[in-house]
């Protein structure tokens, strides 16, 4: 009987683990055992893990050292940034100055140390030219030399008939918005900033953009040289001065036959600049699969680093942006490597740099990979770290069938399938996501609820006016972490599903982005 025992047990321990088991295995795991990557990222020794410097650096490296030990094949993926920083600027508008981060942020993106730079100022409504609506802000005026003043969101905002209503599309999003300037060959771009429609206040605003701003080599291949905001009041007192009405603007610029507006004045731009070339790296790591395609998991390891000129505390730890997304991450990767079988889908862990940069690490990814390899993207972002929900979202899952796997997910682990909230602040492509989308490559954000179980919406707080890119986001050992771990079971949960099922995830309906490798904007 004592060896029967013996080699039972020897062969439990060495059989493969299901799905089921997978889950168990999450309920076992210790708060000390979810709670170590948040706290190490976040912690101030790693100095805001801004891209470039050395805290960004440690953040890559601890990712690489981490899946070297669950024993997967880990490498570093490096790709070049150019990063600007502005030392000091002095922006003239219709012979009022501007004043640097009260009235105006932004970046001057050459390599010049001194700049000057003028162009007419033009109102161009949204900024937005799309089949999908019929809709061209631009029709065939000549902006090239231009400063562009462009609208934030889209008009379904305003029109709940057109574009998608209230919930934000990619044409909404200011990096649409400066993509758009750069095509039309602006000088300048400047986004008008109010609260509700880019859905979060000016301090988020200079918070982002006092600091270094990188890119990528490809996306300064134009005649762009400076883009930034300036806030509405500004705008609004600086045309009061020429008699025009910035509500008569905005109100033309709903209309289908909007054509740009000359303002009648120039906008000079004259300033410092710092300027570098700089490496960094994603992390790539993999469980390979028999049938030679991948589902590829992401989160961000990156944040905003330090300002040095605020008063007292100084670091962006990003703790929940992007900490308790990568401990996800992490914590799946660790299942998998336990796991012990052989899988039809390969895995591909992706730590990766830059996201608040502008998606940079992920585009670069998605730019040298082959899509046609990987079947689906599950993207972790700002991982909730409270309570249990008795929900769960999944943000870009409704445009594929990932949506329809992920209803049946939720409900076998006795969630509730919640649309998300903040769909109007256009969240869908502000992650690493939506490259894998414009890509042809179904995605979503996966995330346990935003609400605890007292019905408090935890993650709205945190976006709207609460800790988001502020010094706030810091580690709190107080945190349960339990919507933490309801989103490493719903990823294995989805995972399991599509092993079992071989199935590929597909596109439905229309899509509210252009998606490069489907050839058109609107797919069945």
């Amino acid at each position: 009987m004592k060896t029967i025992s013996v080699i039972s047990l020897s062969l439990l321990l060495l059989s493969p683990l299901v799905a089921g088991d997978l889950q168990e295995r999450c309920d076992r795991l210790s708060r000390s055992q979810m709670q170590g990557v948040i706290e190490y990222l976040s912690s101030d020794a790693l100095e805001g893990r801004a891209p470039g410097t050395r805290g960004g650096e440690l953040a890559e490296k601890y990712m690489h050292a981490l899946f070297k030990m669950l024993g997967l094949d880990s490498r570093f993926q490096p790709f070049t940034l150019h990063g600007f920083q502005l030392e000091a600027l002095a922006l003239t508008a219709n012979g009022r100055r501007l004043v640097l981060q009260e009235d105006v942020v932004g970046s001057y993106v050459r390599a010049e140390s001194e700049f000057s730079i003028e162009g007419d100022a033009v109102f161009a409504g949204f900024g937005i030219r799309t089949p999908l609506w019929s809709w061209d802000d631009f029709k065939k005026a000549d902006l090239r030399g231009k400063v562009l003043l462009v609208r934030v969101n889209d008009p379904g905002l305003y029109d709940r008939r057109i574009f998608m209503g209230s919930a934000l599309t990619y044409f909404g999003r200011w990096t649409y918005k400066v993509e758009e300037a750069a095509r039309a060959g602006a000088l300048a771009v400047l986004l008008i900033h109010t609260t509700p429609t880019a859905g979060y206040d000016w301090q988020v605003v200079r918070n982002s953009w006092s600091g270094e701003e990188l890119y990528l080599p490809a996306s300064l291949e134009n005649d762009l040289k400076f883009r930034g905001w300036i806030r509405e009041e500004t705008l609004r007192s600086l045309l009061a001065g020429k008699r025009i009405d910035l509500e008569r603007l905005y109100r033309r610029s709903l209309r289908r036959d909007f054509t740009p507006v000359d303002l009648g004045f120039k906008v000079r731009i004259v300033g410092r600049n710092r300027f570098r070339t700089l490496p960094t790296r994603n992390v790539v790591a993999t469980i390979p699969g028999s049938s030679g395609r991948d589902i590829v998991l992401s989160a961000h390891i990156d944040h905003l680093g330090r300002d040095e000129s605020l008063p007292g505390d100084r670091i962006f730890n990003g703790a929940i942006d992007n900490g308790s997304a990568v401990a996800a991450l992490a914590l799946v990767a660790k299942m998998y490597a336990e796991c012990g079988r052989t899988l039809h889908y390969g895995l591909t862990f992706l730590a990766c740099q830059a996201e608040e940069a502008g998606l940079l690490g992920s585009r670069h990814f998605v730019s040298q990979a082959d899509p046609r390899r990987i079947v689906a993207n599950i993207n972790f972002e700002s991982t909730p770290v409270w309570g249990k929900s008795p929900d769960m979202f999944a943000a870009g899952a409704e445009y594929s069938t990932l949506e329809g796997m992920l209803r049946r997910v939720a409900a076998e682990q006795g969630l509730n399938y919640t649309p998300f909230s903040l769909s109007e602040q256009g969240l869908f492509f502000r992650s690493d996501q939506f490259p894998f989308a414009q890509a042809g490559i179904p995605a979503a954000w996966l995330s346990a609820g935003e609400k605890d179980g007292a019905g408090r919406n935890r993650l709205a707080e945190f976006f709207k006016g609460g800790a988001y890119h502020t010094v706030k986001d810091e580690f709190d050992p107080a945190w349960e972490l339990e919507g933490l771990r309801q989103t490493v079971k719903l990823a294995i949960g989805l995972i399991e599903h599509l092993q079992a099922s071989r199935e590929t995830p597909r596109w439905l309906g229309r899509l509210p982005f252009p998606a490069a490798a489907t050839g058109r904007e609107t797919v069945d």
